[in-house]
């Protein structure tokens, strides 16, 4: 159902643009540490940005140290994102329907209200602190929240009996339209722990290596274009149900690593322990209500781990064997009608494939 690129599909697009940096780094006492940056960037198909950072660590003492930030950033659109257009057929109760991907600022677009994309914008704040026992243990903390606004979505589809620019879409002859457009602000926080240490153990020396992260990323508003503000309802279109799971659980909320590397002589071996967290996903059809079984696709938490052996036969040259997700777990099944890839899971926690083997000689010259 895809014919192809049309000649009115080919483009030749560019962009430029310009920056300037500063960063400034300065020692306040023995215990404190003060960084300020700043950037601005111009962008000739969208304007300019300004943004900086504000950071700080003060050593509490020998072993402990306290760290923290603010900062604004963004993201340029991306040129395919601006530009790229395609149409496609889908089928509609039995009745074949073009559906054009529009391209911002082109006439489609224009005719509907779409405004010009923009960067998205963010401002994020972490705070954490790093502690070093002594030279065979360490360990860090940092908790975060990125707000970002104007997120580029890739809107659902307008269809000809849409009251605003329905009567647009007849006129062109196109049965639906979609549109890129900055539309979502949403918030993530979360934190982060790590810890590794390094013992003794026989003639060798045996590195243990733990790390943690849970986060959690709500949808904050959806945002209508000037032209749709009176269309609530409109907020569904832009980003539905399942588009909006996408954003929130596209990957799992909380992951952990642990790890175990052993050193001794001309040998190293490596283990890690994989934990890979809950994810609940909007599938095609069904409403996606969290909490409900009808509607959602739900990957259970899952463990995996992973195995290597290298022998060194030299000081450049080594042999590495192992196997990844060594116990062959996979995601949670899933009803094949209703996955993105057509098949019984997504790869949405990790690889769909089981146990891998793997060989690998190195050489460094």
């Amino acid at each position: 159902v895809f014919p192809g690129f049309k000649p009115a599909n080919a483009l030749n697009k560019s962009r430029n643009n310009k920056a300037a940096y500063a960063d400034f780094e300065a020692d306040f006492g023995p215990k404190l540490l003060v960084g300020l940056a700043g950037r601005f960037e111009n962008y000739s198909d969208f304007g300019n940005t300004l943004d900086g950072k504000l950071a700080a660590a003060y050593r509490a003492n020998d072993v402990i140290v306290f760290r923290g930030s603010v900062s604004t950033g963004f993201r340029a659109p991306g040129l395919q994102q601006r530009y790229f257009s395609s149409t496609f057929t889908d089928f509609i109760n039995g009745r074949p329907v073009d559906v054009v991907l529009a391209p911002n600022n082109g006439a489609l677009a224009v005719a509907a209200g779409i405004p010009s994309l923009k960067e998205e914008q963010s401002l994020g704040f972490g705070a954490g602190i790093t502690a070093t026992f002594d030279d065979a243990s360490a360990l860090t903390l940092d908790v975060y929240r990125i707000n970002i606004d104007d997120r580029i979505v890739l809107s659902g589809r307008f269809d000809q009996t849409d009251p605003t620019i329905g009567a647009t879409l007849a006129r062109l002859n196109v049965g639906q339209a979609q549109f890129f457009v900055n539309s979502v602000d949403t918030r993530t926080q979360g934190l982060d722990f790590t810890y590794s240490r390094t013992d003794d153990l026989g003639d060798g020396k045996l590195g243990t290596n733990f790390a943690y992260t849970h986060n959690k990323t709500e949808v904050r508003a959806i945002n209508l274009p000037a032209r749709f503000q009176n269309r609530p309802d409109l907020a569904d279109v832009l980003l539905s149900e399942r588009e909006r799971l996408f954003l929130e659980q596209g990957a799992p909320r909380s992951k952990f690593v642990l790890g175990f590397n052993y050193d001794i002589n001309k040998w190293n071996a490596d283990l890690k322990i994989i934990y890979f967290g809950q994810q609940v996903l909007g599938t095609f059809s069904g409403t996606a209500v969290l909490g409900e079984i009808a509607g959602l696709a739900e990957y259970d938490p899952r463990a995996s781990a992973d195995f290597a052996v290298t022998y060194s036969f030299l000081e450049n040259l080594k042999l590495a064997v192992g196997a990844a997700n060594i116990f062959d777990k996979f995601p949670s099944r899933q009803d094949d009608l209703e996955t993105d890839n057509g098949f019984i899971y997504d790869s949405v926690q990790f690889g769909l494939n089981g146990t891998s083997y793997f060989a690998r000689l190195s050489a460094k010259f």
